[in-house]
């Protein structure tokens, strides 16, 4: 009795999840909550914030001075031996040194930091949009994969009931074998094809979870992509939100500013640095002695072969900078470009087979078949204006993933969201 009930316990569990993952696979499928959770868990994500979170911490090191020197000082010990006590207390001293850099060079390094740490938290952002860049394509070929199941299975679905027509017919004669066989082979071609897309639409899901750090095997329901394709921003405008706003563009921005300060500093090591040292005597004698004072500076006495490179190889660097900056600008107005003609294109596509293909393929079906089914149509034209019915639904959904994959490509390139008021934001 026991071992019944713990069997009935354990199909009823089993019952319960298979029950839940069945209805979150019917429920819908947000693209916007799934960019919130990539965005809070992908690893790429949080490992490029604390990389930014690191760099803010460096600065206030770089602005600070180096840890002074405090030195305990015994003189005149006795020869042949190791009696502290034996020295005179004028001879027992304690000092402390420090060297003070000159001429700002700390609030220069403390400034290249702070551009350094700006260059990472571009990073930051350009790593969320490039991972919001990837969690849309992988939901835009999972919704494709979706539509081409349920194609299929309407195209099956179709076949399957002209295949009872065309039975009847060749019991009686009417149709050949080889009609009858070309009708089953297209099944049959259509199941395979379906558990194909099936077996594609596990690995599609796992990719997407891999995105949001979830289980492998996590459930996902079902993907829904808006046919809205009012997309119209001037090229032009597009180019200056692409100057604003796209991550690898102020990185290298950035780069030009940090090596006009590391130029500065460069500069700035011709001049000497500050050495101070206080001594303190008789510290051991019960009342403060007598006390030393030290003043030193550090001379750049080989600057011609040492401070003059080390200023050219900062200038070189400026100058690398701000080519590959407008290498970087040139690279990204191409980018922008291209993507721009590629959403027009497959807008183009959408008019074409949604407002003119379609109605006449779906109008030419809806003839052929009550053609066939009175006895006057052929069996071959039905069977070839099904398959382009069918294949223009196809296009007309590649064409409309093709639409969003390339405008999520473009709000990569420009840096910024294209669908919705965002702010330009620099």
């Amino acid at each position: 009795m026991i071992k019944k009930g713990f069997i009935l316990l354990i199909f009823f569990a089993a019952f319960c999840s298979l029950w839940q993952i069945v209805s979150f696979a019917d429920q819908p499928l947000g693209l916007e909550t799934l960019i919130s959770e990539a965005r809070a868990n992908n690893p790429d994500i949080l490992a490029a914030k604390k990389r930014w979170e690191a760099s803010k911490a460096r600065i206030p090191q770089a602005k600070s001075l180096d840890n002074p020197t405090v030195a305990l000082e015994f003189e005149k010990i006795p020869r042949g031996t190791f009696q502290l006590n034996n020295v005179m207390p004028e001879d027992r001293m304690l000092s402390i040194a420090q060297m003070f850099p000159l001429f700002g060079k700390l609030s220069l390094k403390g400034k290249i930091a702070v551009v350094e740490s700006q260059m990472n938290a571009s990073e930051y952002k350009a790593k969320e949009l490039e991972v919001v860049n990837e969690v849309k394509n992988a939901y835009y070929d999972l919704f494709m994969n979706y539509k081409e199941i349920e194609l299929n299975k309407e195209s099956r679905a179709l076949l399957e009931a002209i295949a009872k027509s065309v039975e009847a017919k060749y019991s009686v004669g009417e149709m050949s074998q080889e009609e009858v066989y070309k009708l089953h082979s297209e099944i049959a071609r259509l199941n395979n094809r379906i558990l194909n897309l099936e077996q594609e639409k596990s690995s599609l899901k796992t990719r997407l979870n891999a995105l949001l750090s979830r289980e492998a095997e996590s459930p996902l329901g079902m993907p829904d992509l808006p046919e809205d394709v009012s997309f119209n921003k001037d090229i032009r405008a597009l180019y200056e939100l692409t100057l604003l706003n796209q991550p690898e563009l102020i990185i290298f921005s950035y780069a030009i500013e940090k090596n006009k300060f590391a130029k500065s500093l460069a500069k700035r090591s011709l001049f000497p640095d500050l050495m101070s040292e206080l001594t303190l005597r008789g510290i051991t004698s019960g009342m403060t002695g007598s006390w030393d004072l030290m003043l030193a500076l550090s001379v750049p006495f080989w600057f011609w072969t040492k401070q003059r490179y080390e200023i050219k190889e900062a200038v070189y660097n400026l100058e690398e900078a701000e080519a590959a900056y407008t290498a970087m600008k040139n690279k990204a107005f191409s980018e922008t470009k291209d993507l721009y003609t590629k959403i027009e294109i497959a807008r183009n596509k959408l008019k074409l087979s949604k407002s003119d293909l379609m109605p006449i393929l779906e109008g030419s079906i809806g003839v052929s078949l009550t053609a066939f089914r009175s006895g006057k149509g052929d069996f071959m034209a039905l069977l070839d204006t099904q398959r382009m019915l069918v294949e223009n639904k196809m296009d007309y959904y590649r064409a409309l993933v093709e639409y969003h994959m390339h405008l999520a490509n473009l709000e990569r390139t420009v840096g910024i969201s294209l669908t919705e008021d965002s702010e330009v934001r620099k």
